[in-house]
């Protein structure tokens, strides 16, 4: 059957996460049945770079299907008629062929991810649900070094949460090659890019970072954190308002 390779946009608000759930209020349940409409027989399955929590949004979220070569259509007719059938909170933003050996999840080389911070006194109403509103007072010279200390490859353990699935022999060890902070006025942005990221990791590294540049921890916390795996994890989880999957890397892109 044909493969085809999309790369999705969509609003976390609404949704309970990206993975399919018995309540069906999920992006990929969302998107499975917009699916259906356009090929009956059967539950077309989405296979996605990895899962969103709920209430985290995506600009770049790639996922792979497999549609009956019989009733194939070609990828520019199926991102305007997907879109057609999909609420305007979930948006293919492209849709192309792909080689039947593509796997959305297995193929992942990198991802980025982006957290987004509104320092004023005031959160701007559009930006409610889409950016963590952090009006205290940071120190962007801390935060600067903090960001530099997570970089390399460590054993992220002490910022991953509990999934109440583990026995203690997980490979928690993931490559950070970017970790950047940016300012637009009252926008702080966070960018982290990386290998591969653990459970609820990048706003337990969020909210470290935030420790710190909030003058709440030093420095050598953060660094002590990322050296050494347990006792004690990181406690400050930075909520899923400002957090979004920016894009995914697979070896054939540009």
């Amino acid at each position: 059957m044909p493969r085809l390779r999309l790369t999705i946009a969509y609003d976390g608000r609404p949704y309970k996460g990206w993975q399919s759930q018995p309540s069906g209020q999920t992006v990929q349940d969302a998107m499975e049945a917009a699916l259906g409409k356009l090929w009956s027989g059967g539950r077309r399955r989405l296979h996605a770079s990895g899962r969103t929590d709920a209430g985290v949004h995506a600009l770049g979220q790639v996922a792979h299907l497999d549609v009956p070569e019989e009733r194939a259509l070609p990828p520019s007719v199926c991102q305007r008629a997907l879109n057609v059938h999909l609420p305007p909170s979930i948006r293919i933003m492209d849709c192309r062929a792909a080689g039947d050996r593509f796997h959305a999840r297995f193929d992942a080389v990198g991802k980025t991810y982006r957290y987004r911070l509104w320092t004023a006194a005031v959160l701007p109403p559009l930006e409610a649900g889409l950016a963590l509103h952090h009006p205290r007072p940071l120190d962007y010279g801390l935060l600067e070094e903090g960001c530099r200390a997570l970089e390399g490859t460590h054993d992220f353990s002490n910022f991953a949460a509990l999934r109440g699935n583990e026995d203690g022999t997980e490979d928690n060890r993931r490559s950070l090659w970017r970790v950047q902070p940016e300012v637009k006025g009252d926008l702080l942005e966070l960018s982290f890019h990386g290998s591969g990221f653990l459970y609820k990791m990048v706003r337990l590294l969020t909210g470290g970072l935030l420790r710190v540049a909030g003058g709440r921890a030093p420095l050598t916390w953060l660094e002590d954190m990322v050296q050494r795996r347990g006792p004690g994890k990181c406690a400050q989880l930075a909520p899923p308002d400002g957090l979004y999957l920016l894009s995914v890397d697979y070896p054939a892109d540009p």
